[in-house]
């Protein structure tokens, strides 16, 4: 790795430490320049200000995640029994960028991702809402579909916040997407014989 590229990575990785810490709006440069090893001037070569230096660290992990729920969707619509094992793959991604998904779902107000924590449930609700779509003959009752998506997205975030190691962390993924595609099966069941009726 060249030396630019090191320089780079350092306060990228002092910049997550701070920002986990303190959120984005009182996170100081100066304690990511001093933490990382290098000087301010070195911090604005690579990186114009404290936003884009957020960005440069989250942006590509948001790339990669709305590729995945994407993919893992359509994996899911084709075949409902996939589900909890999609989740578990998931979290994982989510796991290894454990310090990032916080940062970013509860330590991003003032930045350009504030409102990307309301983003996601969007995500998940659209997910949501595609799914029993596809299952039922009648569009799915929206404020059901919000509360359901709500549910799954804290359930995710108590596991991605609780101490856990990677292995029990996907443990518990697996158990409640489980519990999930039973739950799901159940109630979407209970809406047929409501619409039926």
């Amino acid at each position: 790795m060249k030396n630019k590229e090191k320089t780079v990575e350092k306060i990228k990785q002092a910049a997550v430490e701070e920002f986990l810490e303190k959120g984005y709006t009182k996170a100081s440069l100066r304690t990511i320049c001093k933490a990382a090893g290098v000087t301010t001037g070195a911090m604005y070569f690579s990186f114009e200000s404290k936003e884009a230096l957020f960005r440069a660290i989250l942006e590509p992990l948001i790339v990669q995640y709305e590729e995945l729920l994407e993919k893992y969707m359509k994996i899911e619509l084709k075949d409902p029994e996939k589900g909890a094992r999609l989740d578990v793959l998931m979290m994982q991604f989510i796991l290894e960028h454990k310090k990032e998904t916080i940062i970013i779902m509860e330590k991003a107000q003032g930045s350009c991702y504030e409102s990307y924590r309301r983003n996601v449930e969007r995500m998940m609700e659209r997910s949501f809402q595609v799914y029993y779509k596809s299952r039922l003959e009648t569009p799915p009752n929206e404020d059901l579909i919000k509360i359901l998506a709500k549910i799954r997205l804290d359930s995710c975030l108590e596991i991605i916040k609780g101490n856990y190691d990677m292995e029990y962390s996907l443990y518990l993924a697996e158990k409640i997407g489980i519990y999930a595609n039973g739950g799901t099966e159940k109630l979407l069941q209970n809406l047929k014989e409501f619409h039926s009726n």
